[in-house]
């Protein structure tokens, strides 16, 4: 933290690379695009060439981590510390370059400053994960790119269910960290004023139960390191994100990625469009205008996710009916929240965007497609086999409490944590 603060008031530095050493990891020649490459927008004048073995700025690359559609990541070691010091290892996140990553990136820089300058002791503040440093550097095109210093963590809470031999996170082991979800969600809301807009089971990171773990890790990636593939000189590197089984014990959870955080103290609600679609609240879909509350129905959506690895509101249009469109389908999506919360409120109808309201809702309120609605065995109870008995009634009291056509109605994250359900031990 102390490294963050004193960087709190200056611009994003000017850093150069060392000149990278010839890459000793192996060379493969796959049939098909790998990695980033299999991104739709893929470009590769826009990502860094990261390599295993150079050093950026004061951090030496040991192994890529992952990649998304605007960055990669990797671990890397703080080459300035002092032989007689521990070694210190962070995540460094390389964004694209581009106007839009680079706004990104300088916008999730401002969260964490705001986040790290405020005097709280909110127990919430602790499961936040915030940005360590940035600086910026120029890769082979002459173009910037801004790098991103995180804590490294071990991996999402869906792939921890998979270490615990299961197909998700079991009940008992979820309830346990909902309540670190909702205390830190309480503080980002109600004393940061911060609106997360993409809670996917991606972003809830677990970490290390034990530090031998990532020391045994970075042993494996200098003995044995990542491989990769040249695309005209520029190498892709495959992802080493696996860190083994657990040793004893889960790490703790942190709430990541605000690279899509927004303030909510702001005079009018939000209207622009936010989080995956198949988490995506009905006042976002139908552009009512959101805050807060959309962060609540986003964690409802997701539990799904995270305890059966499936989807309450996959929004799929299956062809049903002689329609021959198929994939996803913002009627149909209407439709399932219609199956499973009943018909929208009209006060709530009112404040949605004519254009789209009127192309689904008639003047009256009625679904204008209601063949689409799903029958009646596509309800709570038939959603949630992975529960039983009191345990089940519970879970389905604590969701609708989340899921609720008016954002107003919706509990916060402080109520929700005291929610029956994550007491009740069946």
């Amino acid at each position: 933290m102390i490294l963050f603060r004193h960087h709190l008031n200056n611009p994003i530095r000017s850093l150069y690379r060392k000149p990278s050493k010839p890459l000793s990891s192996k060379t493969i020649s796959p049939t098909g695009p790998i990695e980033e490459e299999r991104s739709p927008q893929y470009n590769p004048r826009k990502y860094y060439p990261a390599r295993i073995g150079e050093t950026i700025g004061k951090f030496h690359i040991i192994s890529k981590l992952g990649w998304g559609a605007n960055s990669t990541a990797w671990l890397a070691k703080d080459t300035s510390r002092w032989p007689w010091q521990s070694p210190r290892y962070v995540t460094l996140k390389i964004t694209n370059s581009g106007d839009g990553e680079k706004k990104a990136a300088e916008d999730e820089v401002k969260i964490s400053q705001h986040i790290s300058s405020l005097q709280s002791d909110h127990e919430g503040r602790a499961y936040v994960r915030l940005i360590q440093d940035s600086f910026q550097i120029q890769g082979i095109h002459r173009d910037s790119h801004i790098c991103l210093v995180f804590e490294p963590l071990r991996e999402p809470l869906w792939l921890l269910g998979r270490h615990l031999g299961s197909n998700g996170v079991l009940p008992q082991v979820l309830k346990a960290f909902l309540r670190v979800i909702l205390c830190g969600l309480d503080f980002l809301h109600s004393e940061c004023h911060i609106i997360h807009t993409d809670l996917k089971a991606d972003n809830f990171l677990v970490g290390f139960e034990d530090t031998t773990v990532l020391k045994d890790y970075v042993r494996q990636q200098e003995l044995h390191p990542a491989p990769h593939v040249l695309r005209n000189g520029r190498p892709v590197f495959e992802s080493r994100s696996d860190f083994g089984p657990l040793k004893r014990g889960v790490g703790l959870l942190r709430i990541s990625d605000f690279s899509a955080a927004v303030f909510g103290n702001v005079t009018t609600l939000h209207n622009h469009d936010i989080q995956p679609q198949p988490f995506c609240a009905p006042e976002v879909l139908l552009k009512a205008g959101w805050s807060y509350s959309a962060d609540i129905w986003n964690l409802g959506t997701v539990l799904w996710e995270l305890l059966a690895d499936e989807t309450l509101f996959n929004g799929l249009n299956h062809g049903r009916d002689g329609d021959q469109r198929r994939g996803y389908s913002p009627e149909v999506h209407i439709a399932q929240m219609i199956r499973l919360l009943g018909p929208p409120p009209s006060q709530f109808l009112d404040r949605c965007d004519p254009c789209i309201r009127d192309e689904l809702f008639s003047p009256q309120g009625s679904f204008r497609f209601p063949e689409l609605i799903q029958s009646e065995e596509f309800n709570f109870s038939n959603m949630t086999p992975f529960l039983q008995g009191e345990d089940q009634r519970l879970f389905i009291d604590f969701v609708r409490r989340m899921l609720r056509w008016e954002p107003v109605r919706r509990s916060s994250a402080k109520d929700l944590y005291n929610d029956p359900w994550l007491s009740y031990k069946p």
